[in-house]
Formats: structure tokens, sequence, C-alpha cells
């Protein structure tokens, strides 16, 4: 599916929030309370503002349709920002100032920017756009689960031409908004956004897939397998990192190194991993008298509101609306 058809399909499944809104305050209001805070110039000496907005809320993405209508500098505003903003252009020429990075977009080329540096946009009276707001939190989750570190994400400023694969995706999860079939399994909208955020961490160039790419190409090493099956044999138990690198007859360093060095990440970090996939394993089979706090202790979490907040970023759901859904 193209971004017109994109449009289209937003245009039906969503509701329009400014229609033909001549008023910049408004418009300003609007496109914060469903983007981010920015502020908003309109050229002087030109046709009048004449902004429609368009959203469609997702779970924790939005799709939107905008357009102002005259010639606008949208640049950053006052506010804490907790998104990244992927625009794919269907008419018109914009130019996107982003920290030092400049690119002019058009139906042929988007950009995205994150929530790392200042912004400014120009547009021309025929600039219309497709405005997908991706949350930051699920974004530098997601990253984290395909690289196993943690920290920002920052991506290149013009999209990739890979990342048209998102169109397919997006269409999906948009057929779903208000369909029948989420109401009765509302996990699958939360899925598609998953899937749309890793497609998008693999398609388009950033920090973090550049900085591990290359390690994780590289078979693992029988320190870090045995390493691995150390932690694995021992999920329900409080483990240290001392006591890993001793079990592997090994230093700290020595072995935080192979781990970074061969596939992204700490022991740790990796072991965390494991144990919220056999967490969600257990949860998912819903056996008869199993609790959250079974889980949490078979799966090495002692505190569970820590549990609770890392499942729910690793799979979209808690654990006791998963279990629930199982019984």
């Amino acid at each position: 599916m193209s971004a017109p058809s994109l449009a289209q399909l937003a245009e039906h499944r969503g509701r329009a929030i400014l229609d033909d809104t001549d008023d910049a305050g408004q418009t300003v209001d609007a496109c914060t309370g469903t983007l981010r805070p920015h502020s908003l110039t309109v050229k002087s000496g030109v046709s009048h503002l004449a902004t429609r907005l368009v959203h469609v809320r997702l779970q924790d993405t939005s799709v939107n349709r905008l357009r102002y209508g005259t010639e606008v500098t949208v640049s950053s505003g006052d506010g804490a920002l907790d998104d990244y903003l992927l625009t794919l252009p269907l008419s018109g020429h914009g130019t996107f100032r982003y920290g030092n990075d400049v690119a002019t977009a058009s139906p042929d080329r988007g950009v995205i920017i994150g929530p790392h540096r200042e912004f400014a946009f120009d547009f021309g009276p025929t600039w219309d756009q497709l405005v997908i707001r991706l949350d930051r939190d699920r974004v530098e989750s997601a990253a984290a689960a395909l690289t196993g570190d943690i920290g920002p994400v920052d991506f290149d400023l013009p999209l990739a031409p890979d990342v048209a694969t998102l169109d397919g995706l997006l269409e999906s999860a948009l057929s779903l908004v208000g369909s029948e079939t989420t109401g009765h399994h509302p996990q699958l909208v939360w899925q598609f956004e998953q899937l749309i955020l890793e497609t998008l961490l693999v398609t388009q160039p950033n920090n973090r897939t550049r900085m591990t790419d290359t390690a994780r190409s590289r078979p693992n090493s029988p320190r870090v397998r045995q390493a691995m099956e150390f932690m694995l044999e021992r999920l329900s138990e409080p483990l240290a990192v001392t006591a890993v690198a001793e079990a592997c007859d090994t230093s700290v360093r020595t072995l935080q190194q192979a781990f970074r060095r061969e596939i992204g990440s700490s022991p740790l970090q990796w072991l965390r991993q494991q144990r919220l996939e056999r967490a969600h394993a257990l949860l998912t089979t819903g056996a008869l008298g199993l609790s959250v706090t079974d889980v949490a202790y078979r799966c090495g979490f002692f505190h569970l509101g820590e549990f609770g907040t890392a499942f729910r970023r690793r799979f979209g759901t808690t654990p006791s609306k998963l279990l629930a859904t199982r019984h």
C-alpha cells in the first residue's frame, strides 16, 4: 500500500480534530495534544491558514494526516518530548532541520525525527503529510530487545528506501481500529505496533543497530555458551555476574567484554530477557492454580512491581491480564 492509500484509510478510520481551521492558536493546541509541543509561524502576506488534522489512535502509536494549507514554519516549543515522528509526505516539499541535520522531504522521500534535538520544519502551501507518532519508551524497549543493550535511539533523518515496507504493516494496524477482532483480541494492535517498531529499527539506519550488527554476526565462544547454560539452569535464583564469571573460570571484565562483543549485551541483560520470555511462556499456558507471583518467583523476579513493568514493556500487556485471558 502507498502513502496516499494509507491516508485514505486514515481518513476513514480516524476522526477530524481540525477541519480547515484558520486559528493558529487552536492549531498549535490540537497538534501539541496529538503530536508534540511546538510553535507555529504562518508566513505573512500569503493565503490564510487552513489546517486539517485527522487522528487515528492505535495503542502507543498514532497515525495523523496533517496539512496547513499555507506556508508555515513549525519549530521546537516548550515541554518534554517523548516521541519519534515518522513523516510520510503526500504532496509538496518540506525542509526538515533536526539538530545539525537538514533534509528535504517529498512524496518519494520521508523523514524521521527523535526527541533528542531541536527541530524546525518549513512547509509550502501544497504540503500534505502522514505523521506516525511512535512512543519513545516503546522504541527504546524494542531496540533493547533487538540489540540486548539499553539506551537512546538516534535515527538518520532521511528515510531509507526499505522503510517503505512499513506501509503494509501500517495498513493492517489501521484496519484493526474499531474492528470486532480487536474487541476479542486487544493484544493484536500491540503486536502490530511491535512489528512496526522492529521493522523500522532494522530498515532505518540508527546508532543502536550500527553498534551491534558486526558483533552479532560472530558465533558465540565456548565461554559465552557456558555462561548462558549456567544462567538458564538457574533462572529462579538470584544471580550476580561475579557468580557467573566464577562458574566459567574467568573474570567479570572478560565475561562482560565477550557478551558485549558477541551478542551486544551484558550477561545480566541477556538473563533478564530470558526470564521475561520464560515468564511469558508460563503465563501463556494458563495452568490451573498458577498465579502471577508464582511465575515471577520461578523466573527470578522477586519484586512484583518491577516484574509487571518489565513484562508490559516487553509484551504490551500485564502478567495478570495475560493469565486471565488464558483461564
